[in-house]
């Protein structure tokens, strides 16, 4: 036995030797403490065995227990941090599970004093061999059950690797198994009985088996040099920094799990929303679930944001769907690009088709008739398209601005250029402006959408005494630009247009000026208000400050 022991001793001080070399790879520091706790606790038996005095062997035998109380504990920080579960592996928990060890360490040196490991201890011949013979105490079966039970726990991470796809895993998963099963199948035995020693617990020659296992795993499938450690940090990291939103459902409809993402697409956290049913968190996305479309589109309440809805099941081995992925792609450029040509593409069409059948119509009509209305006609028909090219190239300068970065401009800069532009264009219009804080910095494509607000209130007031208003009032991270006029209102089906984003092929809009304005406030980050009735329009931008100078 004492052959093994030494050898258990040899194979048990080179691994933990070339674990040592390997920090500071997860698990390698346990494991020395692994192999340093199995050397001792041979290494205090083979005293144990050549001790001849009852005092000898009692003191080698309480002195085992500094080594068998801190092999279970390593023995599960070594699977842990091997494991990936680097977060039950921090100082609060290593001091947590050394509790026990620390506790049964103390008694085992003491163990004369009070007898809660063992209650007795005398010397016997038993097989012409001297040995110790004790009694177990209450302490004795609190470690136990304690070592078994750290061993149980320490296997979860093991079981889960051996069905690995990467077969460095699987070796390494194996072996460090039987490094385990080795010891606790002879310390299962040597308490059942089953095994003729002497009364000597024979669990320590196993640690050279155990040894060897470890031995193998570390030289032969590279236990530190190809790690499973990142995988469970690497699955969570990509699902929690992925930039589509994901939840996951269980068969019920019950929220199990959900990123950051998906937890502010909701309208939540998701310390609320996990445990609920998606229908309590969103009504909204548990109606499109129900729909039969692959594919579906997702707007959030009080929002501006678009998303795209793909959902895929959850299996398990048996191919049993145990519950669904949803995930929430954001499309809302996208979504807006298309909304925007599909209306640029109709507007554009209507109003080109229109005055082209007007021209040739009346084009017709003036080969054979001199006529001066026909030909005034025909020429506001050909300045409209004019027009329309005009605005069309604004609005898709505008798109080509949206993807640049752009300069701030000062807003009241900005709204003078506009108030002067049209005081001499329209001089018939009476302008007032009120131009509020000076200092303002705001995005330079609202010089744009701001010289289309204040034209388009001049140009279309059909007012005998026509007037524009334009105010400013600033808060501390936006501005509110207000233009009214006396003019006759805008269309409704002209709102329509922009506010819905869509049209009917009955209800086009007769100009882009309003979409221009939409469109370039939406592209900037601001926003648009439109109140109009026959007494006049009110336009209120609300536009994002993007710094302040000094005046």
């Amino acid at each position: 036995m004492k052959l093994a022991l030494l050898a258990s001793i040899a194979v048990g001080v080179t691994t933990g030797l070339l674990a040592w070399r390997e920090r500071p790879e997860p698990g390698a520091v346990p494991l020395v403490f692994l192999m340093a706790g199995q050397c001792w606790w041979s290494a205090t038996l083979i005293f144990r065995i050549e001790a001849t005095t009852l005092g000898m062997k009692v003191l080698f035998s309480n002195s085992t227990w500094l080594g068998v109380a801190l092999i279970p504990a390593a023995w599960l920080l070594f699977a842990l941090e091997y494991g990936g579960y680097n977060e039950y592996t921090t100082r609060r928990h290593v001091l947590l599970i050394m509790i026990v060890p620390a506790i049964t360490a103390f008694l085992g040196f003491t163990d004369q004093f009070h007898h809660l490991i063992y209650l007795d201890a005398t010397l016997i011949h038993q097989d012409g061999i001297l040995t110790l013979s004790r009694t177990p105490g209450p302490w004795f079966w609190v470690i136990a059950v304690y070592t078994y039970l750290l061993g149980f726990l320490g296997l979860v991470p093991l079981f889960k690797l051996i069905t690995s796809q990467v077969r460095s895993f699987r070796g390494q998963s194996l072996t460090l198994l039987v490094g385990l099963i080795a010891p606790w199948a002879t310390n299962l035995a040597h308490l059942s009985g089953y095994l003729p020693t002497a009364g000597i617990d024979p669990t320590p020659v196993a640690f050279t088996l155990s040894g060897v296992a470890y031995l193998s795993a570390l030289t032969q499938f590279k236990l530190f040099g190809a790690s499973p450690t990142p995988i469970r940090h690497a699955r969570r990291s990509l699902y929690e920094q992925m930039h589509q939103g994901a939840l996951v459902l269980d068969t019920h409809g019950t929220i199990v799990d959900m990123n950051d993402r998906a937890a502010t697409v909701l309208g939540t956290t998701t310390e609320r929303a996990l445990g609920e049913s998606l229908e309590t968190v969103s009504p909204e996305l548990t109606a499109i679930g129900d729909t039969t479309q692959h594919k579906r589109v997702f707007t959030p309440k009080g929002t501006r944001r678009t998303y795209d809805v793909s959902e895929s099941p959850v299996t398990d081995v048996h191919d049993r769907t145990i519950g669904r992925i949803i995930t929430l792609h954001d499309i809302s450029d996208l979504f807006r690009m298309q909304q925007r040509l599909e209306v640029l593409h109709r507007v554009f069409r209507h109003n080109i088709r229109t005055n082209i059948q007007v021209i040739l119509g009346y084009a017709g009509y003036l080969a054979t008739h001199n006529s001066q209305s026909k030909a005034e006609t025909l020429k506001r028909n050909a300045l409209e398209i004019e027009a329309t090219g005009e605005k069309v190239r604004e609005i898709i300068d505008v798109f080509e601005e949206g993807r640049k970065e752009r300069e701030n401009l000062r807003l009241h800069a900005v709204l003078r250029e506009c108030v002067d532009a049209m005081e001499r264009r329209y001089p018939e219009v009476t302008v007032e402006y009120d131009s509020g804080p000076e200092n303002l910095l705001v995005d330079g494509l609202f010089d744009i959408v701001c010289s289309n607000v204040i034209e388009n209130a001049a140009q279309h007031n059909t007012s005998s005494e026509p007037w524009v208003r334009v105010t400013v009032e600033a808060s501390e991270e936006t501005v509110e630009v207000r233009v009214a006029d006396n003019g006759p209102g805008i269309e409704p089906h002209e709102l329509a247009l922009v506010e819905d984003g869509t049209e009917t092929p009955l209800k086009h809009g007769s100009g882009f000026g309003l979409a221009l304005v939409v469109w370039g406030a939406d592209i900037a980050g601001g926003s648009v208000a439109f109140e109009s009735d026959a007494a006049g329009t009110c336009v209120t931008l609300e536009i994002p400050v993007a710094g302040r100078v000094n005046p």
